[in-house]
């Protein structure tokens, strides 16, 4: 089985770069008129700084090597990971798919739409590690935390 920290060097880094590529290599090529695009661009921009600055403030959380279980004293499911499993890969792909909307490019947004069905390939591979490792104790968070995308509910009981 392919460690899923190789899947992640190559989804995160050259994913990225990718999706830089081709929504700058095809710039402007959503139909919008101007008033729309500057509209587009600009919340574009804003869904990328701030996905691009929690995801930040989530890896600062990481140990300084964090490429298998064991380099985490426990499992993190405080924080952000009280709302979702995998809250750094869910604001890396919002993150991705800003970048192609911030260009305004039809080919951009479906190469970051594209890159989805990988980032839950690493997911995947990942929580097999996670449950190797962690046992039922993952496996009870699994029960109660969804995969990436937060509950209302659970946002609720955050607040209290």
């Amino acid at each position: 089985m392919v460690k899923s920290v190789v899947i992640r060097r190559l989804v995160f880094v050259p994913g990225t770069a990718l999706i830089i590529m081709i929504s700058f290599l095809t710039y402007d090529t959503l139909p919008l008129n101007e008033l729309l695009a500057h509209i587009v661009k600009a919340i574009g921009a804003i869904t990328l700084y701030v996905s691009l600055a929690l995801a930040l403030a989530i890896h600062r959380s990481y140990p300084k090597r964090h490429d298998s279980p064991r380099d985490f004293k426990e499992l993190l499911t405080r924080g952000p990971y009280r709302l979702c499993r995998h809250p750094f890969y869910l604001l890396t792909m919002i993150a991705q798919i800003s970048i192609a909307i911030v260009a305004l490019s039809i080919w951009g947004i479906a190469t970051a739409l594209l890159m989805i069905p990988l980032w839950l390939y690493l997911i995947r591979l990942e929580e097999q590690e996670l449950i190797s490792y962690w046992g039922e104790e993952y496996v009870r968070y699994m029960k109660e935390t969804p995969m990436l995308i937060p509950r209302l509910r659970k946002l609720d009981e955050t607040e209290q």
